[in-house]
């Protein structure tokens, strides 16, 4: 009797870790694919909004460098991509962008883009491809 009970056991902490790792690599991919949008959302003049957006796990760093420039957002995108391959369950994924006409950008402030582009429109669309079961 004890052997099919650990038995049974065993299987559902397999059944567990199984669904953890997965909800795991579904957090992962979900928060990539949005750090991605963003960024690419993100108008471009200077290429320093585009450079100031962070990945942090839990708490938001809130750390701007005027210096930081990246105007195709592939090193923005690399960068938080090491951080997302960090997450984990119960702990939130915080991508957030200091710079000071980051919300004016968001906003409409740019001829580039439409007022949500960047933050507003691809979230939206992020959670429609989720719902679908696409993500």
């Amino acid at each position: 009797m004890a052997d099919s009970f650990d038995e049974f056991k065993r299987g559902l902490q397999d059944f567990r870790s199984l669904a953890e790792r997965e909800a795991t690599r579904r957090l992962r991919r979900v928060s990539l694919k949005a750090l991605e949008l963003i960024v690419v959302g993100t108008p471009v003049l200077t290429g320093c909004c585009r450079g100031n957006w962070l990945v942090s796990m839990g708490t938001p760093s809130r750390i701007y460098d005027a210096r930081k420039k990246d105007a195709n957002g592939g090193a923005t995108i690399s960068v938080g991509a090491s951080v997302i391959e960090s997450a984990t369950l119960g702990v939130d994924v915080i991508i957030e962008n200091s710079c000071p006409y980051a919300i004016r950008l968001e906003n409409g402030w740019s001829r580039q883009k439409p007022p949500g582009s960047m933050i507003r429109e691809p979230l939206m669309k992020l959670k429609q491809a989720i719902e679908k079961g696409a993500m």
